[in-house]
């Protein structure tokens, strides 16, 4: 089973996620469902890494990113030989152009 660490980036897309639903839609319900789906995802992927598709993009990678749906929402992860990195937890209808997950420029 893979470790899994969370970039800062991350940690504050799951808060905003969270606070998002639970504050201004006001739907605590809502907020806590997505928490559970977000935990059993990355239970999936510290048992699994390679089970979520890859992210494609046009621009150069410095790891290979894998991404994972959850509820609306998109997770980015890269897989290294003991751990799991999780990058951003986004929106699924965010534009990509603009987020980084380990482009190079």
């Amino acid at each position: 089973m893979h470790k899994i660490e969370y970039l800062p980036l991350a940690q504050a897309d799951i808060v905003s996620a969270v606070d998002y639903l639970a504050f201004t839609l006001e739907a605590p319900q809502a907020a806590a469902v997505l928490l559970d789906e977000f935990d059993h995802a990355v239970e999936q992927i510290a048992r699994f890494p390679y089970a979520f598709e890859l992210y494609r993009t046009d621009r150069p990678l410095c790891d290979e990113i894998r991404k994972a749906p959850i509820k609306g929402f998109v997770l980015y992860y890269a897989v290294f030989p003991d751990r799991v990195e999780i990058r951003r937890f986004l929106h699924g209808r965010k534009n990509r152009t603009a987020d980084v997950v380990g482009q190079t420029d």
